[in-house]
Parts: C-alpha cells; sequence; structure tokens
C-alpha cells in the first residue's frame, strides 16, 4: 500500500447489510486493493414546436446497498454465501411502476414509496441468478437494470444435491393473481448506453460481537476510521493506449494520474478484470501544469506520473480524451512512462468488507478487529492484512467494493473504539 492524501468524508453513518454481501447498480451511462504499489496519504428545457408532442420523460432507476451508494452500471455480477440478499432500489419520477424478471421467469410489480423507493428481499438458487428490474411509466421512456448473484458455498452445495434429488419438490410454483395478469413486457425503449460488469464477492467473518465481560483481546480507542477501494476504469476520460505489462488497450488517465491505477496500486478494468502495478519504477509525481510536486511543498497536490503523458505548446501537462480533442490543448512532445509496469490480477489477496490496513506497530499484522461501526454492515468483524504509509498509529483503512463516482471518498470517523484480538487466537 502506498500513501495517498485522503480527504474527509462524512460521518460514518451505516446502513444495515442484511445479507453480509455488497452490490453496486443502477442504469445510465457506464462511464484489489491496499499493495505494495498503492499509494495514498486519499432551463429550460428547449421549446418544442408548436403541435409537436412533448418529449418523454426521462425514468431513472437505481439499486443500491448500504455503505457503497449508486451505481452507472446498468449490471453488476457478486458472490454470496447466503441463500438470500436484500436489493434496495429508488425509481423516479413519482408514479413510475417497477417490474421485476425473476430467474424462473415470474413477474412481479414492484411498489415504490413516495419518494421512489422499494426494496425486494430475494430468494437465491445455487450458481448463478439474475434478477431483472425494469421502470416503466406511460409516456415515459423506461430504464433496465439487471443483477446476477452467484450463492455458493456449503448452504448452496446441500441445496444443488437435494434438487438433484428431487427436481420436482423444487419446481417454481405457478404464478397467481397480479403476477398472472402482467403482459410481457415487450422490448421497451431504454436510454441507458453502454454495459459494464464489475465482479466481486463478499465473505464476511461470522463471529458473535466480543463479550463485555472480557475475552481474548483488548479494547483499544482513539481511532480514526477511513475507506479505500480499487479505481475504476469506467471513471476515466483518456484515450486508451498501450500498458506496459498489460495486454491491450487501457485509458491514459487511469493507468498514470493520480486518481487511477498507478496511485491506489489495484484497479478494475473496463472488462471487469482486476490490475495492479507490477513496479513503480523512478519516478515520483507532477502537478497539474506539469512540474515536480517536491518544488512546490507538501501541500502541492499530485497529479500525474513524471511521465505518460504529453507537454502542449506552453509546456503544460495534456493528455488525449477517448471521445477526442485534449485534456489541456494539443499535446506537441510525449514523455515517456518512468518505468512502472502493470500486471493482470489483484495485488494482494484482499477481502472487501473483511480486509483492513493498520499501522503493525499499532495493531499487529493478522489481528482480528471488531469495529462496532460496521457492526450492522458486515457483522463488525474484520482482518489486519494490509498496511500504508498514510496508515499511522490509530488509524484503520477498510477496504470495500468501488463507489459508482470517483468523488465518493468512502465514509470517515473519528474518536472510534475497537476491539482487538492477536494473530492466532480464537474468536470469541
Amino acid at each position: 500500500m502506498i500513501a495517498r492524501p485522503r480527504p474527509l468524508g462524512s460521518t460514518l453513518t451505516p446502513r444495515p447489510l442484511a445479507t453480509g454481501c455488497a452490490l453496486l447498480l443502477g442504469c445510465g451511462v457506464a462511464a484489489g486493493c491496499g499493495s505494495t504499489a498503492r499509494e495514498r496519504s486519499k432551463h429550460d428545457p428547449p421549446r418544442s414546436l408548436i403541435g409537436a408532442p412533448a418529449a418523454p420523460v426521462p425514468v431513472e432507476l437505481q439499486l443500491e446497498l448500504p455503505l457503497i451508494g449508486l451505481s452507472s452500471a446498468p449490471t453488476v455480477s457478486f458472490g454470496t454465501s447466503h441463500h438470500t440478499t436484500t436489493l434496495h432500489g429508488v425509481v423516479r419520477p413519482a408514479g413510475t411502476t417497477v417490474y421485476l424478471l425473476d430467474p424462473a421467469g415470474g413477474r412481479t410489480v414492484l411498489n415504490p414509496a413516495a419518494g421512489g423507493a422499494f426494496t425486494w428481499r430475494a430468494a437465491l438458487r445455487p450458481g448463478g441468478n439474475t434478477f431483472t428490474f425494469t421502470a416503466a411509466r406511460l409516456g415515459s421512456t423506461s430504464r433496465t437494470a439487471s443483477v446476477s448473484v452467484d450463492w455458493h458455498g456449503p448452504s448452496a452445495d446441500a441445496m444443488r444435491a437435494a434438487i438433484l434429488a428431487d427436481p420436482a419438490k423444487y419446481l417454481p410454483p405457478a404464478s397467481a393473481g397480479l403476477n398472472r395478469k402482467l403482459a410481457p413486457l415487450g422490448n421497451l425503449p431504454s436510454v441507458t448506453a453502454g454495459t459494464i460488469t464489475v465482479k466481486f464477492s463478499i465473505n464476511t467473518i461470522h463471529a458473535a460481537p466480543p463479550s463485555p465481560a472480557g475475552g481474548p483481546g483488548k479494547w483499544l480507542g482513539g481511532f480514526e476510521l477511513t475507506e479505500y477501494y480499487p479505481a475504476l476504469e469506467a471513471w476515466f476520460a483518456g484515450a486508451p493506449v498501450n500498458a506496459p505489462g498489460l495486454p491491450g488497450q487501457h485509458r491514459i488517465d487511469w493507468l498514470y494520474s493520480a486518481h487511477g491505477l498507478s496511485m491506489e496500486g489495484d484497479g478494475v478494468g473496463l472488462n471487469g478484470r482486476q490490475y495492479h502495478v507490477a513496479d513503480l519504477g523512478s519516478g515520483g509525481w507532477l502537478t497539474a501544469g506539469g512540474q515536480g510536486t517536491a518544488q512546490f511543498g507538501p501541500g502541492s497536490a499530485p497529479f500525474w506520473r513524471t511521465g505518460g503523458f504529453w507537454r502542449n505548446f506552453s509546456g503544460v501537462l495534456t493528455f488525449p480524451l477517448a471521445a477526442g480533442g485534449w485534456s489541456a490543448g494539443v499535446g506537441v512532445r510525449y514523455v515517456p512512462p518512468p518505468g512502472i509496469t502493470f500486471a493482470p490480477g489483484q495485488s494482494r489477496p484482499l477481502g472487501y468488507l473483511r480486509s483492513v490496513a493498520v499501522d503493525p506497530r499499532v495493531i499487529p499484522l493478522g489481528s482480528h478487529v471488531f469495529i462496532p461501526a460496521y457492526q450492522s454492515i458486515n457483522g463488525g468483524w474484520f482482518e489486519a492484512d494490509d498496511t500504508g504509509g498514510a496508515i499511522v498509529g490509530n488509524h484503520i483503512d477498510v477496504f470495500r467494493p468501488p463507489p459508482s463516482n470517483p468523488s465518493d471518498t468512502g465514509n470517515f470517523a473519528t474518536s472510534q473504539n475497537v476491539y482487538v484480538v492477536p494473530p492466532g487466537v480464537p474468536l470469541p
């Protein structure tokens, strides 16, 4: 893990996570992590012609799960060891109906509350389960989003064996009532563009909270809590370029900017696969103007690696955009990367909402840490299996799935109490 300045977010106010899994899903244009190579220290509408039909009202459909927020990706896949999972969503404008198509082909009408929120508790079958949500409103465009949930683990294996032994017993019941009367939705118009699937698996630690009477660990106070996650290539707008060590091409600002793979160390590409920094090379950081950050003192914000960019006629740092043009004027001189290389896969075997980065002088690596602020999210238990230059003293950085928006710096809290169980000691 590499030190990166982290802006302070809002006070940690976690919401319940009923299933122990996490999901990011939504609709719209689709615009692992701590490692030894990661660096952190973190109108009006146009007037219509007289007599012309009014433009259809756009429909907004988003699905979410606690802590992570809303996503711009229309399709998301994730794995869980639980046989049920609760999906939360928001639809706008008021009066929009949400139709659910389950893996067995059954259709259900979901009735959003006045504010547009709705909830669906889904029962899973072993293996893949795809749920499709369609938001439709008379005189409006429609939105569709789907989620693929892979149920795995001992419980799923047991049910799979039971289904194979007596398939008829597990046939889905015939739809009745309102669901039976629903006509097929057909090919409704969609306003989504592009598809990005981000796969991640949540495997939380199942253990009871520490006993008030004591136990194998000890309580420590005064901790600062922050969060970190891989950088999504979908966040970036640069043109695709060849990357040292990686097959194919990737967006240049995802590779080399201070918000991307070069800083975080780990990221998720447009193909949903994970990548990481293999070697940082010899370069440091430049400001947006293209000067070394050391020239401006510790307060100067890093913007780009010392290579992998162009300079314009004025010498300012610029790079080509995927949509055409340049970020800061036409580039006239290319500066090659300073020896940095990348590789496929995750840099370290960290688990979302399971791994935390710590200062080993305060919390030994291999310890189990109970954080009460996360009890309603993942049960509260974590493994201390990462470090970072910015993680000094009473500071814990929680590894979580990436949000939909790079401006989301994650939750932040101070003066937190945590319970630490030493390495090798069984949990209570």
